[in-house]
């Protein structure tokens, strides 16, 4: 997607609100979408009861929809991983370390190298901007090399690959852990 003469879309973030989950529903059960971004149920009362304290503003995670040109595109989640021990036990990432976690919902806006500009704009604005990391860390499934390439693109390095053990049996398996530092971003 471009806006005229070329130039890239303008990208924003809009904080998810619970008029979101309606098309939230359906971009996770595009086939494009539901394998990378597995959740344990679809049905708008399990999204309501799994985004409802993101959509009140109440505790450290930050979830938004994705604007591109003013339209809705996607979702983005910034979440301290602290804040979720069992999940950061795991990981053994970085003290204080906020993981990513996105996706480009609408089919029209996919495969059109914007993930990467996203993720850049993400980062200065929310991750290293308004909640002040130190670290970012994302980490795709292993398989996953066309969202990999965008990570990569955006600057993030491999560290490490780890199996995660959830309560969920959407979010246990092997993830493709990935780290960028303020430092190496502001140096882009």
């Amino acid at each position: 997607m471009e806006t005229h003469m070329g130039n890239p879309p303008e990208i924003a973030f809009r904080a998810l609100q619970e008029d979101d989950l309606v098309v939230l529903k359906r971009w996770l059960e595009d086939p494009d979408v539901a394998p990378w971004y597995e959740t344990d149920s679809t049905e708008l009362e399990a999204l309501r009861q799994e985004y409802a304290a993101a959509i009140r503003g109440e505790g450290p995670d930050r979830s938004f929809i994705i604007q591109l040109d003013g339209r809705d595109a996607g979702y983005i989640q910034g979440y301290v991983i602290d804040a979720h021990p069992d999940y950061a036990r795991q990981m053994q990432v970085d003290p204080g370390a906020v993981g990513i976690d996105l996706f480009i919902g609408e089919p029209g806006m996919r495969n059109r190298g914007l993930g990467s500009a996203v993720i850049r704009a993400f980062l200065r604005q929310v991750v290293f901007g308004e909640m002040g990391a130190e670290v970012a860390i994302i980490a795709p499934a292993p398989d996953n090399t066309r969202a990999i390439r965008a990570y990569e693109k955006a600057g993030f390095t491999w560290q490490k690959t780890v199996y995660i053990e959830d309560e969920s049996p959407a979010n246990t398996g092997h993830e493709y852990v990935m780290r960028q530092t303020r430092e190496e971003f502001l140096g882009r």
